[in-house]
């Protein structure tokens, strides 16, 4: 037992480290502020769309956009590993893996072109499937053609996604995390300038929403639907690392560990992939204290180890902002803080609140901001907002003033 956590210990800190002294390259000398846009693949639904949103988006002044290409096990790229997102090709979950014979990355990448705008490939890692109807079978997607990847709760259940919310893929397995590194692969191949993560964690609030698939369920019964790592390869995992009598501490390293060495592979994935180093960042949770000990995600050790060049902290409070802001600088360090953390605000808050906000980044060590999202600032039509009207001179003026 002894000897098999030992040399469990010795490889991981033997990959963490090829993994930091990539990212010391990546990051050494690299500190210009960033000004982030997040664009969920909700946004659009063409080529003009797209065109559209980059245009907007260089113009407001912003350095980077995230550009959704992953949603719940169904992409918006060319991929020979997952099915093309039904939504590119209608409403009907049955055009699941139809080609709609354009490229959504690669029509945001010629689109940026020339333009200084960088396009980062986002990504939803663990979420596989969403909605009350199944996908097809024989169209490639996890959910038919992998159940055994997916996430068990405390009652034996395989996560079941609801109509909102999304079934989690199980980070512990090790064909979960090489199907997710032959993706990055993938996208690693197209001229983007990174990888962006997003739900790199634990589906700690799975309970909120639970009811819709057992609306008998007790209280009790939809936490413990909420509660996972009950899979036989986990439980089988844990007994040999931690014995019979596991507790409660040694579950949540177990958890922190599994997401921690799937941002570990992604890096080394992309740090193999590509000519130039390529940068990774992850969305994470705006309280980096309730990260870990709700969602296990070690978001403060991910940069102060440099696993991530950038984590986008979903700042999102209206209270607390100024309270997970310094728990960020803290838990990541002075120097972590100002050359990785990229502060995200969310733009249903109100608009006097924002300004705030960002007047509070720019005031901060932070490496930079991030707006979520690209449809509080531009309407449908792909004009500013009243929202947006207010706010785009700010977001204009936040690298001007670097």
């Amino acid at each position: 037992m002894k000897r098999f956590c030992w040399l469990m210990g010795v490889l991981v800190l033997i990959s963490v480290g090829v993994v930091v002294l990539w990212k010391g390259q990546v990051n050494a000398g690299s500190v210009n502020r960033v000004c982030a846009l997040w664009v969920p693949r909700f946004d659009y639904a063409s080529p003009e769309d797209i065109r559209r949103i980059v245009a907007n988006a260089n113009e407001a002044g912003f350095s980077d956009i995230f550009f959704q290409v992953r949603g719940n096990g169904s992409v918006y790229f060319k991929s020979s590993i997952e099915p093309w997102a039904f939504e590119l090709s209608g409403d009907n979950v049955n055009m699941l893996g139809v080609d709609p014979g354009w490229d959504p990355l690669q029509t945001a990448i010629d689109a940026a072109a020339g333009s200084g705008l960088r396009v980062h490939a986002y990504i939803n890692v663990l979420p596989g499937w969403k909605g009350l109807q199944d996908p097809p079978s024989g169209a490639g997607q996890l959910w038919t053609e992998h159940p055994e990847w997916f996430m068990v709760d405390s009652l034996g259940c395989r996560m079941m996604p609801t109509s909102g919310w999304y079934a989690f893929m199980n980070p512990v397995m090790p064909e979960v995390r090489e199907h997710l590194c032959a993706l990055v692969k993938e996208l690693c191949q197209y001229d983007v300038a990174g990888v962006h993560l997003d739900y790199i964690r634990y589906p700690h609030d799975y309970h909120l929403v639970a009811a819709q698939r057992y609306p008998n369920a007790s209280k009790e019964d939809l936490m413990r639907h909420s509660e996972f790592s009950y899979d036989n390869y986990s439980l089988t995992e844990m007994a040999v690392l931690y014995g019979d009598d596991i507790t409660g501490a040694e579950i949540a390293a177990y958890r922190c560990g599994a997401v921690t060495r799937t941002v570990a592979q992604i890096a080394e994935t992309m740090n193999r992939s590509g000519a130039n180093p390529l940068c990774l960042s992850a969305s994470v949770m705006g309280s980096p204290d309730e990260g870990l000990h709700y969602a296990y995600q070690d978001s403060g050790l991910w940069v102060r180890d440099g696993l991530v060049d950038w984590a986008v902290q979903m700042n999102y409070a209206t209270l607390s902002f100024e309270k997970n802001l310094k728990a960020m600088r803290r838990n990541t360090g002075r120097a972590g803080f100002r050359r990785s953390v990229v502060v995200g605000i969310y733009g249903k808050n109100e608009a006097d609140l924002l300004l705030s906000q960002i007047q509070s980044v720019q005031d901060s060590d932070a490496r930079g901001l991030a707006f979520f999202s690209y449809s509080l600032l531009f309407n449908k039509s792909h004009q500013p907002t009243q929202k947006g009207r207010i706010l785009l001179p700010a977001i204009r003026s936040f690298l001007d003033a670097d």
